[in-house]
């Protein structure tokens, strides 16, 4: 339920705003005493790990806290902390700021250290005069996106929290009980830490035959997306903030696509939800409900039959965060240490889920699962039929009697019977598929006992394609060609209603009376899906389909009425590895590499994300297409990128780089500075010799300049000797951001990872 919203004074929750009143109104004649003590202005020195800063808030408003520089000695933030007091009496919270801003830059002399005094930092009282000044001056919330609520109040819409600037209660912050509808405070809002790491993710692909079936989405700053994307901002999180994700497309790409392009829109909002300290157990629960999120729109859309495996990852400064569904995988590659295998989620092929999937009375065949199909022998067609009539084979409008069901009984047990099958046969198969044929055929004795026209009722529905709207529409009465209006969904339902009340009877003595009830509410979603005219041959066409995984987001057909796939999310966590590392992100094809596999693979490759996760597509032979994302984690350097750039030689705030280009047709613009159109056929051709290329340089980096005038495809490869493929100086702006990623990131006379941009893939080498 949504609580609170602030727009110009106003709230969207009337009840909640009168329980902000009342307790604005119980709090004030409850602390008339604490005006007293609003006068007296409290220093603290707070320690650092080894380091010292200066506290300064207020007796009552605790919540409101100025923070001076952090120092090296006790003393040096004793000072910071009289001055910052001195400040507060004469110029009030805004004049503190400034100055502890200012502190940032002076430096104590020794003699002012000598002589600092701890005793003066209890000296700081403001008059009355002062106090009813600074009572004017509003105080400020931590954090960004705080809008007004009322005169003294504002809230953060995200997670309506309210924050008072005024009163007796000023710096306090509440918000509302879900359980009792009253106001209650909370703690402060949560001050981000930011973790000394530098975090890069890249993605590839590698298509062999058909179309891309993976899709990636990479966010290496969420707070930027969230304020631009989503226009709010995420100013409570631990800092590097990313997310990652990779979906792996089951029939169709278009659940994975849809997955991908509304990822953001699910896990950011419930991310700004809350703006106090996330324990590792509420982000993991956080990515699990994001995964339920994309399923429940899949399964309303009309793409439902298409299904996808997923796997998210979420990095909050020192935590690592994954969630996963399907056949997916994440490994962590530390370059000094042991594999560590992160998460392995169910949903491969394996002997329990096969089991699970025949209790379903779904169909394994050649590595996909069926909720049907044809050519399967006796006893595999019973184990997978719908329901009892089914089983025996009672067509659809026939006359139903016990003659019908016995005579059928007779015909089958002398088919399935395990006595009569020869020696090659699977006997555990034909010995659960007779037993399957006696249970079904007293099944129909007892409802045709109970009543027969209650009994052909609940085969029609149990027989009914509901997942077809040519099948929904002839089990509803409905025209399936209608517009989809209330009038018509609620003929719909009401149809619905209807059907079942009509076997009721079913309900004691029908194994699949259940079954039957949700098969007459899918054919009213079925009915309800949004889906044109042409695309709609194309969708149902699905239903024929297999499924490569037991566990998937979408893939609506085979989970209701029967679960022979499910989505149960299962998540993993980790803390920041102390060393460089990789992060392996794996889907599909890509999650049956072992940890040895990938680590062998791109041993020699190091952090370089984007090399690596194309080595290991390339690593699986027989996949018409796959994917795999990896995420490079890395101590992040003490020294500033334009420290490095002014003592190398150059302009301050620039790079001095060479690169090898490799071009390719699907570039969408021409070159001024091309050199030719490049040897490669397609994209994924000039990633993999850029790739060949860099492994070649990684083993002898004195090879750059005879590779570059030999391979690359800029104008810049001609150049005379040295200079092969220089691009001199460059400050920021000057290239595509892909590039400056990753060439202002580079230690001098280092090479770089694989880098795509409008001109075609380079492999870049930082010359200063």
């Amino acid at each position: 339920m949504a609580l609170l919203v602030g727009q110009a004074k106003t709230s969207r929750n009337a009840s909640a705003t009168m329980a902000f009143q009342k307790y604005r109104q119980e709090a004030s004649q409850k602390d008339e005493e604490v005006d007293s003590r609003a006068s007296y202005v409290k220093i603290a020195i707070e320690r650092l790990d080894s380091r010292f800063r200066a506290k300064l808030h207020l007796e009552v408003a605790k919540s409101f806290g100025v923070f001076g520089p952090a120092r090296d000695s006790r003393p040096e933030a004793i000072n910071d902390g009289v001055e910052m007091g001195k400040a507060f009496v004469s110029e009030g919270a805004a004049g503190t700021r400034r100055v502890a801003a200012s502190l940032t830059s002076r430096k104590w002399s020794l003699k002012e250290i000598e002589n600092a005094n701890e005793s003066m930092l209890e000296g700081f009282i403001l008059s009355s005069q002062g106090s009813a000044a600074e009572s004017k001056k509003r105080l400020i919330p931590r954090g960004e996106g705080w809008v007004r609520h009322d005169d003294v109040t504002l809230v953060n819409p995200q997670s309506q929290v309210l924050f008072m600037q005024e009163g007796p209660r000023a710096g306090s912050y509440m918000k509302q009980d879900p359980s009792t509808k009253k106001l209650v405070d909370v703690s402060e809002p949560h001050v981000p830490q930011e973790s000394k790491t530098s975090i890069r993710g890249a993605t590839a692909s590698w298509i062999r035959r058909g179309s891309k079936m993976d899709r990636a989405v990479l966010l290496n700053d969420i707070t930027k997306i969230a304020r631009l994307a989503l226009k709010f901002p995420l100013s409570f999180v631990d800092l590097p903030a990313c997310a990652y994700a990779l979906f792996h497309g089951l029939r169709s790409a278009e659940s994975a696509q849809w997955c991908a392009e509304n990822f953001h829109k699910k896990l950011l909002p419930s991310l700004a939800e809350r703006i106090h300290t996330y324990d590792t157990a509420q982000l993991r629960r956080l990515l699990e409900r994001t995964l339920e999120a994309l399923d429940a729109e899949i399964l309303k859309s009309a793409h439902a039959f298409s299904g996808c495996s997923a796997i998210l990852v979420l990095v909050l400064g020192e935590r690592i965060v994954l969630a996963g569904v399907g056949d997916v995988r994440a490994v962590l590659l530390p370059e000094k240490g042991a594999l560590q295998e992160v998460l392995a989620c169910t949903g491969s092929l394996d002997a329990a889920e096969l089991e699970r999937v025949s209790e379903a009375h779904g169909i394994f065949r050649d590595g996909l699962v069926y909720s049907s199909i044809e050519g399967v022998d006796e006893a595999a067609r019973i184990l997978a039929a719908r329901s009892s009539f089914e089983v025996l084979q009672v067509e659809q409008g026939s006359s139903l009697d016990l003659k019908q069901v016995r005579s059928a009984y007779r015909k089958l047990a002398l088919r399935v019977h395990p006595d009569k099958q020869n020696e090659n046969a699977n006997t555990d198969a034909f010995r659960f598929a007779f037993a399957r044929l006696d249970s079904s055929k007293e099944a129909l004795e007892t409802m045709l006992a109970e009543d027969v026209q209650s009994c052909k009722e609940i085969h029609k529905v149990l027989s009914a394609d509901v997942h077809s709207r040519l099948g929904a529409a002839q089990l509803l009465g409905a025209d399936p060609g209608s517009p989809l209006t209330e009038g018509v969904i609620a003929d719909l339902e009401k149809s619905s209603r209807a059907q079942i009340k009509r076997f009721q009877k079913m309900s004691q003595v029908c194994p699949e009376y259940d079954q039957a009830v949700a098969a007459c509410h899918e054919a009213v979603a079925t009915l309800k899906r949004q889906c044109g005219e042409e695309a709609l041959p194309r969708y149902e066409a699905l239903l024929k389909e297999g499924l490569s995984a037991t566990r998937a987001l979408g893939a609506r057909d085979l989970r209701w009425p029967r679960p022979i796939v499910m989505m149960k999310p299962e998540s993993a966590d980790l803390s920041m590895p102390p060393g460089k590392a990789r992060l392996a992100l794996l889907c599909g094809p890509t999650a049956a590499l072992s940890a040895n596999q990938l680590s062998q693979s791109a041993a020699k490759l190091g952090v370089r994300p984007k090399a690596c996760a194309l080595t290991w597509c390339m690593e699986v032979p027989e996949a018409a297409s796959c994917s795999a994302v990896c995420i490079g984690l890395e101590p992040a350097t003490s020294e500033p990128p334009q420290k490095r750039a002014k003592t190398s030689g150059g302009p301050e705030g620039t790079v001095r780089v060479r690169h090898i280009l490799f071009r390719h047709p699907q570039l969408r613009q021409a070159d001024p500075m091309a050199r030719r159109e490049g040897a490669a056929r397609n994209v994924l051709e000039a990633e993999s010799n850029a790739l060949t290329a860099l492994q070649r340089l990684l083993q002898d980096p004195n090879q750059f300049i005879k590779s570059c005038k030999e391979l690359s495809d800029c104008q810049s490869a001609e150049q005379p000797g040295q200079l092969a493929g220089d691009l001199g100086w460059l400050a920021r702006g000057q290239q595509e951001a892909s590039f400056e990623e990753v060439a202002f990131g580079l230690p001098v006379n280092s090479i770089g990872d694989l880098v795509s941009t409008s001109r075609g893939v380079h492999i870049i080498q930082r010359l200063g």
